[in-house]
């Protein structure tokens, strides 16, 4: 397979896993009642754990190896991750996930690291990249908008979905940059386990953790699953088909929850989980993304290059 179509697949695994962690956090906060830091903070630490731990030896080394510069950018990579995990699930609490999914990963995020990755990167789409990318922002839209109500109030709700946003799209171009020196696993391992270490410090300090109990406990480690593989296969796209189309493709997340969470209801139709109000739409705004995704394919690929470093 191509190095550009492996990687593009890549990136759609990543859309799948976070779709699937998206319901299991919609479900842990609304129908186990977890904490809000906890669930924001647990999961990244136990994923930073399994992925330090599948490559210790790299780990170690990783470590060891970063200088002053190297140390600042994963600090503050790690320090914008956790500050967009902060304010996307308060955004989440207070406008809902639709309206945060339009906002925010389904739009905005996608606009920003297309920007910074032209300013920073050096990044420049084709025309057809570009519509492309169109395609799948219009897919999403058509996916998470309530046409009923056409306006997007800009309260605390929405202004934090915009600012988290930009600090995950900030943090993603730091990433880009450290792939080009440092292997894939170990700082997906640190990136998670450092900004969940930043979260869990910054609910203590503010007094908003309570403790779950044992099996809540239990649902927030197995949780732990879910980032470890989607930041994995996140990251392995950004040296190969860059920050943009990475970005890009991980917009699909929003139409791929929607798919899961048919998935849920059919299974447990009592389950406590918001559809958009026209599902007929949901499954149109499919069919656009799509067409997107199969434009960034129809670009000339690349012959196969070496497979990131693990």
């Amino acid at each position: 397979m191509l190095v550009r179509s492996k990687y593009i697949l890549v990136v759609l695994m990543s859309a799948l896993i976070v779709a699937f962690e998206t319901v299991a956090i919609e479900g842990a906060l609304n129908i186990a009642n977890l904490n809000l830091y906890l669930v924001s903070s647990i999961p990244s630490l136990v994923g930073g754990c399994i992925l330090m731990g599948m490559c210790p030896r790299g780990t170690a080394a990783f470590v060891k190896s970063l200088d002053g510069k190297g140390w600042a950018l994963t600090l503050a990579m790690c320090g914008f991750v956790a500050a967009g995990v902060i304010l996307w699930f308060d955004a989440v609490s207070r406008i809902g996930a639709s309206k945060e999914a339009i906002l925010g990963g389904g739009s905005s995020e996608v606009l920003f690291v297309v920007v910074l990755s032209a300013v920073f990167l050096k990044e420049r789409l084709t025309w057809l990249e570009g519509l492309g990318s169109l395609l799948i922002i219009l897919g999403v839209f058509l996916v998470l908008a309530d046409f009923e109500t056409l306006s997007l109030p800009a309260g605390v709700g929405e202004t934090e979905a915009i600012l988290s946003s930009f600090c995950l799209g900030i943090s993603i171009i730091i990433s880009t940059v450290l792939l080009r020196v440092y292997q894939l696993t170990p700082l997906s391992g640190i990136e998670l386990f450092v900004s969940g270490i930043m979260v869990v410090s910054f609910g203590l300090a503010t007094g908003l953790v309570t403790a779950p109990d044992a099996a809540g406990l239990a649902l927030l480690v197995l949780l732990g699953l879910f980032p470890a593989a989607g930041l994995l296969t996140y990251n392995a796209g950004l040296p190969k088909i860059g920050a943009s189309l990475t970005s890009v493709l991980f917009a699909l997340t929003g139409i791929m929850t929607v798919g899961v969470q048919l998935l849920v209801l059919a299974l447990y139709p009592d389950a406590d989980i918001i559809l958009p109000r026209s599902v007929a739409i949901a499954i149109l705004g499919g069919m656009v993304a799509f067409l997107g995704v199969y434009l960034l394919h129809k670009k000339k690929a690349v012959r196969a290059a070496p497979a990131a470093d693990v």
